[in-house]
């Protein structure tokens, strides 16, 4: 059995720090894809997961100004905890500010393994760690102690708000969406993450690690994807109250019930192609393609705008008919003026 332990009891305010972390699962590491959902204060402050939670990337953020030997230890306890619980984890992340390049072997290195700490810092980082372990100072080594040590992989905040939530879009010209969209984005994020606290879960148990859900402390990584693209576009994309103005002109000859089949149609195409791990690069690309081409000239018809598109690229997704892409250029149109 796993016992909840720990967790905070009606956080209101998530820090930037713990939702940068829940953001560097999610984007920034080389087995990010593999990660589809991020549960809050539950195992830790931040704990990613595949779809089938069959495996685990647990992570510590510790945003302190002052990170001493001593201080490090401590923050490790959490992680040691659940190295040598009932559950396996498959990584074990430290994510903390950047540390006193004194510490370190490399001090180039931003991602590191504890072997890359200087021998120095290590006797004060386990001394601490066992403290907190042994509950007492008599230095006994815990069980697994060193085995725990050479698996904790060090992660320093290296990069601005804007950075982590570029790093969740697939759009290749990052400048094409202005800083202050990018930091409204990450508050949006930090809020839904501390929102999640406000429920009681300390000493709840659980056998088997997907159980974690009925909790409803977790972010699936889709859920901020459609965030993004939604709030890029300037409006909910796929569930959108309405026809897009610019759009009547594809519907017009049509009749009542053509015109829901072709809506219909043109909504779960778009959902199709966003979801689909296949095809969502391109989705996002062509969108991005989409906001530029409209932002230039905001007046030109969907059509025009189209026509324009498919010089600029070559459409293979299926799932994107010309009707498709025409209402995404439509609810772009509509999303940017809203904005204006």
């Amino acid at each position: 059995m796993y016992t909840f332990k720990n967790t905070e009891i009606n956080n209101k305010k998530a820090s930037d720090f713990e939702t940068k972390s829940l953001l560097y699962l999610l984007g920034m590491r080389g087995d990010s894809e593999e990660i589809e959902i991020v549960t809050v204060d539950c195992f830790n402050d931040v704990t990613g997961s595949n779809t089938d939670f069959s495996k685990l990337w647990d992570v510590q953020s510790k945003n302190h100004s002052n990170l001493p030997p001593s201080k490090i230890g401590e923050s490790l306890f959490t992680l040691y905890d659940n190295y040598i619980s009932t559950i396996n984890f498959y990584d074990y992340v430290l994510f903390i500010p950047k540390l006193n390049r004194e510490y370190l072997k490399d001090p180039s290195l931003n991602i590191y393994s504890y072997e890359n700490i200087n021998e120095k810092q290590k006797k004060g980082i386990e001394k601490k760690l066992k403290e907190k372990i042994n509950g007492d100072k008599s230095g006994n080594t815990p069980t697994l102690f060193s085995d725990f040590l050479s698996k904790i992989c060090f992660v320093e905040d290296n990069y601005k708000i804007s950075n982590y939530i570029k790093n969740m879009s697939n759009f290749k010209n990052k400048k094409s969406i202005s800083e202050d969209i990018y930091e409204r984005i990450f508050v949006e994020i930090r809020n839904a993450q501390s929102a999640l606290k406000n429920s009681y879960i300390e000493k709840e148990m659980i056998k088997n690690p997907v159980e974690v859900l009925k909790f409803n402390r977790h972010i699936k990584k889709s859920e901020i994807k459609t965030l993004l693209i939604s709030r890029f576009v300037g409006i909910d994309v796929f569930s959108f109250p309405g026809i897009p103005l610019s759009f009547f002109d594809v519907l017009n000859g049509l009749d009542e019930e053509e015109r829901k089949d072709l809506l219909q149609e043109c909504n779960e195409n778009l959902s199709r192609a966003f979801f689909d791990k296949n095809g969502c690069k391109e989705f996002w690309r062509i969108t991005e393609i989409i906001i530029k081409l409209v932002k230039e000239k905001t007046d030109n018809h969907i059509s025009v705008v189209y026509g324009n598109l498919i010089l600029l690229i070559n459409i293979k997704t299926q799932y994107l008919t010309r009707e498709t892409v025409l209402y995404m250029i439509s609810l772009v149109k509509t999303g940017l003026t809203n904005e204006n």
